[in-house]
């Protein structure tokens, strides 16, 4: 006997669930991939003979581990390279607060010292000494330091020298993630300015040293998370793709949008803080982001449901369409992802 009609359609949509899945994920450096190699074989597996039930169970154990993993990051550099403001940064903490990281000091002790994200409570930032502080080799500050604990470090430096080159050489051989962060680049326009101002371009010289920007590797993440929430949501049949968008929608979308701005650092309480720093009005800062009026419904303007729609139209025509990877994506993922790269290009334009 053949297969019928509906058990062939269902393991058609098994296979395309599984190539879709697997194109998607090979998008991703191994660094950045939230999933370990393991559940993403499982998850093909159970895709490809149509175990939605198993599916849709690790997903959610998936989605349960992400969201609680702790992340600790490592930020080390000399006294004076700017990573105790660096942390300050990213836990949106003014420098005067209770809580921040010492800033302006000459670095005196050998500990490091944990910092934990104000809005993110599974995130710590730890504040570690200079190797050349402690004058120990690689070898020895990374054991002093405990680098076995974190899940990546950021060295923080003005200019790169012989011993951030070994120590990061040290952190390779352990197999850990680790970055350079270049810091005081105002310093650095300035004097680019004075000595060549005639071959001076503020616009390339600071695109050459964002090249690899942090934001796009949290944005890999995001999008990652989203995906399989889709994914799940589309294994399941749970919501059918409709013509409208719906009050739960909405409310759903607004808790999306409000989460990626925090984790971006681009909520209203953040952007208060930097218009202070740049002594503008909240309103002014605003004005240039497009973020903070995705959801928005002025009077006069078009109604929501309708203006979230024609969101969904021009990300899919950016990214090839719903069915782009193999999956018909629903109007909430799409939506999502908009969001997204809107939050991210904000994020990026503060820079």
């Amino acid at each position: 006997m053949g297969q019928s009609l509906s058990s062939t359609s269902s393991y058609t949509k098994s296979i395309d669930l599984a190539s879709g899945f697997d194109k998607f994920f090979k998008n991703f450096k191994p660094e950045s991939k939230i999933l370990s190699q393991e559940t993403i074989t499982l998850i093909e597996t159970h895709l490809k003979v149509g175990d939605i039930p198993r599916l849709a169970s690790v997903i959610s154990d998936a989605l349960r581990d992400i969201d609680s993993a702790p992340l600790n990051i490592a930020v080390t550099g000399e006294s004076g390279t700017g990573k105790s403001s660096f942390i300050n940064t990213l836990r949106g903490v003014r420098h005067d607060e209770e809580g921040a990281a010492l800033t302006g000091a000459v670095e005196t002790t050998l500990e490091r010292r944990a910092y934990k994200h104000p809005k993110l409570p599974n995130v710590t930032f730890w504040d570690l000494p200079g190797m050349m502080t402690i004058t120990f080799q690689p070898q020895k500050y990374l054991k002093k330091m405990k680098f076995c604990e974190y899940d990546f470090s950021i060295n923080s430096s003005t200019r790169l020298k012989i011993s951030d080159a070994h120590l990061a050489e040290a952190i390779r051989k352990m197999k850990k993630n680790f970055y350079f962060l270049r810091t005081k680049v105002d310093s650095d326009l300035h004097s680019a300015k004075i000595s060549k101002p005639s071959a001076f371009n503020m616009d390339e010289i600071l695109q050459r040293i964002c090249s690899d920007c942090p934001i796009d590797r949290k944005r890999d993440s995001l999008k990652q998370k989203v995906w399989l929430e889709a994914l799940k949501a589309r294994a399941s049949a749970t919501i059918p793709f409709k013509g409208f968008i719906s009050d739960n929608d909405v409310e759903k979308l607004e808790e999306t949008l409000t989460l990626y701005r925090s984790y971006f650092g681009l909520d209203d309480a953040s952007l208060e803080t930097i218009a202070k720093d740049l002594h503008v009005s909240v309103e002014k800062l605003k004005a240039n982001l497009n973020s903070p009026h995705l959801l928005s419904a002025e009077k006069g303007d078009e109604l929501l449901g309708e203006k979230l729609l024609r969101y969904v139209e021009k990300f899919c025509a950016v990214t090839g369409g719903p069915i782009a990877s193999g999956i018909y994506f629903r109007k909430i993922f799409n939506l999502q992802n908009y969001f997204l790269e809107t939050v991210v290009n904000d994020a990026k334009v503060l820079l």
